[in-house]
């Protein structure tokens, strides 16, 4: 800093600090095998730049669609799944009633939401469950999808995915859930949900039978 030079007031710095040698030879450079196409003709190139970038965005777009779920659109369906509605507050006294230890804490994000945690049944170790929409959940939680039309979360929570949630967990059995919730109707609606339930069910299934092969 000992040798950076005093600051002086200019009228105009760029001017007097410019190295104008070196710009023109700069210039010369790129201009030694004739003017280049981009600078005869700006247009053309400003077209052939638009249309490689609605190129781009078809290529995206494309690619997007590829990534969509297989329901997404049955996930979307507001009319479907804003049904059986439930106050948050009765649902976490419900899980009490039924002896589920569990409580709830603010949390922050996404918006209007509260964290549930409760302790596995007969230990005194608590998990994180989920997140619980408030003040009050529907029975199916819905799809959010991002500006290309890719799911990005879920717009609405819930209460379904919340039971799917405590059964993934430990904190309550297929059937306790059954007993507390009551089976989902069949069809399509409820597919997922029915799908997940048959997942958890079979891998607890199949760790079992290694628990006892190991023995």
């Amino acid at each position: 800093m000992a040798n950076m030079p005093p600051l002086q007031n200019v009228s105009n710095p760029w001017e007097g600090r410019h190295d104008l040698k070196t710009t023109q030879e700069t210039i010369k450079k790129l201009l030694a095998g004739g003017t280049p196409n981009w600078v005869k003709w700006p247009k053309d190139y400003k077209s052939m730049a638009q249309e490689a970038l609605l190129s781009d965005r078809e290529t995206s777009e494309i690619m997007a669609r590829q990534y969509k779920m297989e329901d997404q659109e049955l996930l979307l369906n507001e009319v479907a799944r804003k049904v059986n509605p439930i106050r948050t507050r009765d649902f976490v006294d419900k899980l009490r009633r039924y002896g589920v230890k569990c409580y709830t804490i603010d949390n922050g994000f996404p918006p209007a939401t509260v964290a549930l945690w409760a302790f596995k049944p007969g230990t005194d170790h608590v998990v994180p469950v989920c997140y619980l929409q408030v003040p009050a959940m529907y029975e199916w939680s819905v799809l959010r999808l991002d500006k290309r039309g890719l799911p990005s979360g879920e717009a609405f929570r819930g209460w379904r995915t919340v039971e799917s949630q405590l059964v993934e967990k430990g904190v309550i059995s297929e059937a306790r859930a059954n007993e507390i919730f009551g089976r989902p109707v069949d069809g399509e609606v409820s597919r997922r949900f029915r799908r997940n339930m048959h997942w958890f069910r079979n891998r607890r299934n199949l760790q079992h039978q290694l628990e006892q092969t190991e023995i």
